[in-house]
């Protein structure tokens, strides 16, 4: 079905189906885990992070307290991989930086950095061999509550003021990186929220919410882009090694940090145009389009 809502399909029931595709799909991979490297890990986290946006909708409806419970549960699942992600990222990001300014076939700039990241996943991979098997029964137990989560009440009036929320918690993060440009308050900027959200209401109006979340979706790769080279940064300030190792860490040191320096000013001026628009206002403009749907 996608992740999106059906239009003639009752809201409590939308939700719900929303959930369990999450948490079937999450399952599958890990009963089947993809041959790729890196492949499994990653699309359940995603999968993750759709359901935990799928399920802040519902807010209102479920109260503070029984939403917390399961979204903690949830992130458990996640932190079960977050050793073994963070390395994996690490790895693809050098990966990606290597293509990109070899000048020839097989040329590379940070061989050296590579062999280090390499063992460092391989590590992580023998250590959290057996994560699926804690996973599966966890994720049939979320399933199985969330499949009875009383949302008989809700209403399209409580999911566009909890998306508004949501545009009004990133307009909040823009401002404080405008004030403070740090990793840690790009980092925090770029939770995809938003973006999963509008993507649940897209039947609303397709082309409208579509555009919005298209240029959500391009922030959200600008922001997840700088803390990848951030990240990748961090881990290697203080590696020791020769003299081969030291040098390809400055180079990478200045790679990065140039990139950096553009993806964060093109962030932060799609930002401003993106977050400009007053949240109410934002709400409102959901809200119409829910308005024609039910007139």
């Amino acid at each position: 079905m996608g992740f999106r809502l059906k239009l003639r399909e009752p809201l409590p029931d939308g939700l719900k189906r929303v959930f369990r595709e999450q948490v079937q799909s999450a399952l599958e991979l890990c009963r089947h885990p993809a041959k790729q490297r890196g492949v499994t890990v990653h699309e359940v986290r995603k999968h993750l992070k759709k359901l935990r946006a799928a399920m802040r909708l519902t807010v209102g409806e479920v109260g503070k307290s029984q939403h917390a419970r399961e979204d903690r549960c949830v992130r458990e699942i996640g932190r079960l991989v977050s050793d073994l992600r963070d390395a994996q990222v690490r790895l693809q990001t050098l990966i990606q930086l290597r293509d990109e300014t070899a000048k020839g076939p097989g040329e590379n700039h940070f061989a050296r950095i590579e062999e280090l990241l390499s063992l460092e996943r391989e590590s992580f991979s023998a250590a959290f061999a057996g994560w699926q098997k804690q996973a599966i029964p966890k994720l049939e137990r979320i399933g199985e509550r969330l499949s009875k989560w009383p949302l008989a009440g809700i209403t399209w009036k409580q999911i566009c003021g909890t998306v508004g929320r949501t545009y009004k918690r990133g307009q909040r993060g823009l401002a404080k990186t405008i004030k403070k440009p740090q990793p840690e308050n790009f980092h925090a900027w770029r939770k995809k929220d938003l973006w999963y959200q509008l993507r649940i209401l897209q039947p609303l109006n397709r082309v409208v919410l579509e555009k919005i979340a298209a240029d959500e979706e391009v922030l959200g790769e600008l922001l997840g882009r700088e803390h990848d080279f951030d990240f990748l940064l961090a881990r290697l300030e203080n590696e020791g090694g020769d003299e081969a190792l030291h040098n390809e860490l400055v180079q990478l040191q200045k790679l990065i940090r140039k990139r950096g320096s553009k993806l964060r000013r093109d962030a932060l001026e799609l930002g401003r145009r993106f977050y400009a628009e007053p949240s109410k206002a934002f709400a409102k403009r959901i809200s119409i389009f829910i308005d024609k749907r039910n007139s």
